[in-house]
């Protein structure tokens, strides 16, 4: 049973605007999408990557492919929501976003089970033993890099 019912009662009819409200998760995924990779851009074309520039990332690899991979998402709720429900939307995203009400087993489980799965992923991987070498400093600060963002 289909409608003929705005978006919302504010919405826009007409432009880029009433587009974007008409179509808000086709957009967002399109918008993430485009960020992320603006963001990964620098080190696809660094010396890290292609090669194309002539410059390494400072951050390291998984640390940028982490932050991109974060940026875009992030970027994209907002512009989203502030186009289709306005700064009052923006507001009620924000405070979403910290509001945290779950149970000590799942911090717990954030804290310990997490890193313990990277460390288990990291160690067990197909003749991976035979060349294994103990987790160093350059591992731990990559992962305390990308362990915020995860």
């Amino acid at each position: 049973m289909a409608t003929n019912a705005p978006v919302q009662p504010d919405a826009p009819r007409r432009g880029i605007k009433a587009l974007l409200a008409h179509y808000p998760l086709v957009f967002y995924f399109m918008i993430a999408y485009a960020f992320a990779w603006l963001a990964e851009m620098p080190l696809v074309l660094s010396q890290d990557g292609a090669g194309l520039l002539s410059y390494r990332s400072p951050l390291g690899l998984y640390a940028s492919i982490a932050i991109a991979s974060f940026v875009g998402p992030f970027l994209s709720a907002f512009i989203m929501t502030g186009i289709t429900e306005g700064r009052s939307g923006v507001g009620r995203l924000v405070r979403r976003m910290v509001l945290w009400r779950v149970g000590f087993s799942w911090y717990l489980f954030a804290f310990l089970g997490v890193p313990l799965i990277m460390a288990l992923g990291t160690i067990i991987v197909p003749g991976a033993l035979a060349s294994f070498q103990f987790l160093g400093p350059g591992y731990v600060l990559t992962y305390l890099t990308t362990f915020i963002p995860v």
